[in-house]
């Protein structure tokens, strides 16, 4: 008997398999490359709501100029009463300051582009997003890098490339004049409380090694005072606090952040009690910003791939289940 079924056995033929049952799993990961590929080069539009920290943060950018004049009006009047005083040394502080305020009419941000290659597919657009805006509105860009050194030429790379792209929207910026890219410095809590004294004293030199004494973006900017915003893109725990510390609670600088995904939940509850202007999250704040500054960007076009892949996942699912179901009928009418 048992020989009879030792031979049944070595002669069992498994069922013949269908061309799906072969190859689904291939079949699958094709749909996902297409549908991540559709979503990269499609040009067509995608609705996105924009949320309120996203557009905390773009309101005060925008703003910038008109901080500016407001600044130089107060300094201004100040002035006046000075001189009405005569208030000799007042009245060659405020004339100093107020010659800084004008050599930049439209205003100063200061840009940290704290984020390495890891996290860059998340924060990079949001950094290209914030140079157009700025770049626009004749706004003149610092950057600099607080936490990891290897930040610093993926950083020089993003603002050369906006700087010097194609745009109907704006000119070709000069380094040295438009922007100035700082590079880094260790210990970045005691070079920003450095650079509220004087950034010349932080910085002697920009990343491109030029004195910073001869750059004409400098001579309008001795320290915060002469700075509208600070916006920092970061994928480290800690600097935020560090620039909320310094930026916000020190210096009194309007600061907005810009974070990855995973770490944008903490920082929310510091929008309501206004110590930060704005927050962007994660790929779906870069994409939001690309919408409010209506500039289409990689941000854009990731969320794009992002809802073609989740929608081909869902669409799998319903049909696995649909499947499921008519196999287990088809057993029961047997």
């Amino acid at each position: 008997m048992n020989d009879k079924q030792n031979k049944e056995s070595s002669t069992f033929i498994p069922p013949k398999k269908s061309w799906w049952e072969k190859n689904y799993r291939a079949v699958i990961y094709i749909a996902a490359f297409l549908a991540v590929l559709g979503g990269m080069f499609s040009n067509k539009p995608m609705h996105l709501n924009v949320s309120s920290a996203t557009k905390g943060l773009f309101d005060s950018v925008e703003a910038i100029p008109k901080k500016r004049q407001k600044t130089i009006a107060e300094v201004e009047e100040k002035l006046k009463k000075a001189e009405e005083k005569k208030d000799d040394k007042k009245i060659r502080e405020l004339k100093t300051y107020l010659t800084r305020l004008k050599l930049n009419t439209n205003g100063v941000l200061l840009i940290c582009f704290d984020f390495d290659p890891s996290t860059a597919p998340e924060l990079k657009p949001m950094a290209i997003s914030l140079l157009r805006q700025a770049f626009k509105n004749g706004i003149k860009v610092i950057g600099n890098v607080g936490y990891n050194v290897i930040s610093a030429q993926l950083a020089q790379n993003i603002i050369e490339n906006i700087a010097h792209e194609s745009s109907d929207k704006f000119q070709p910026k000069k380094a040295g004049k438009d922007y100035v890219f700082l590079g880094f410095r260790p210990n970045a809590f005691m070079v920003y409380m450095q650079m509220g004294e004087s950034i010349l004293s932080a910085y002697e030199t920009d990343y491109a090694g030029n004195d910073l004494n001869t750059l004409p973006i400098m001579k309008g900017v001795h320290d915060y005072a002469e700075i509208e915003d600070v916006v920092l893109l970061s994928g480290y725990v800690g600097m935020p606090e560090i620039w909320m510390n310094v930026g916000k609670t020190k210096f009194g600088k309007d600061v907005g952040l810009g974070m990855t995904a995973v770490s944008a939940a903490d920082y929310y509850p510091y929008i309501q009690s206004k110590q930060i202007t704005g927050l962007l999250a994660g790929l779906r704040g870069a994409a939001e910003y690309e919408t409010e500054l209506k500039s289409l960007g990689s941000g854009v076009k990731g969320m794009r791939s992002q809802l073609y892949a989740h929608s081909l996942a869902i669409l799998l699912i319903v049909i696995g289940n649909i499947e499921f179901f008519i196999s287990k009928f088809r057993k029961k009418r047997k």
